[in-house]
């Protein structure tokens, strides 16, 4: 990864995904969108604006850990779609609770109840991001 590789991180939700952007360089993420879906399922043509829009070179999804079999199905479709569509390497990340910590960032600040929920899964995806920079050698950045 060299110092200005795009990255674009998702919080893969049945209803809602979060979007944040960085770079590995600053270790901050940026939240850049708000995906919903319909029936689990997202609109790909909104994930390709995003990817074509970004240009990321490594995209991080958070690994919800979870035995929910319909998370699990996005999850695989996504990480499909990625692979086929843009072959762009998936990185995942664990984010349990990352949805608690965006709430509690967002609590403090005095925000509508709409927009604190506008808001969360990209807060969720920022956290995403950031943990997998912290993960990173600094050889690799």
């Amino acid at each position: 990864m060299t110092n200005f590789s795009m990255v674009l991180a998702f919080d893969l939700g049945l209803k809602r995904t979060g979007v944040a952007s960085g770079q590995a360089l600053t270790g901050s993420a940026t939240p850049c969108g708000l995906l919903t879906a319909s029936r689990g399922r997202l609109d790909w043509s909104k994930v390709d604006a995003l990817i074509q829009e970004w240009q990321p070179k490594t995209i991080v999804i958070g690994d919800p850990q979870s035995d929910d079999p319909h998370l699990a199905k996005l999850v695989n479709r996504f990480k499909s779609h990625i692979q086929q569509q843009h072959k762009i390497p998936i990185v995942e990340v664990d984010e349990r609770l990352t949805s608690v910590a965006a709430n509690a960032e967002l609590s403090q600040q005095r925000l509508s109840t709409e927009r604190k929920i506008e808001l969360r899964d990209q807060v969720a995806a920022c956290l995403i991001l950031e943990s997998y920079f912290r993960s990173l050698s600094p050889s690799s950045l």
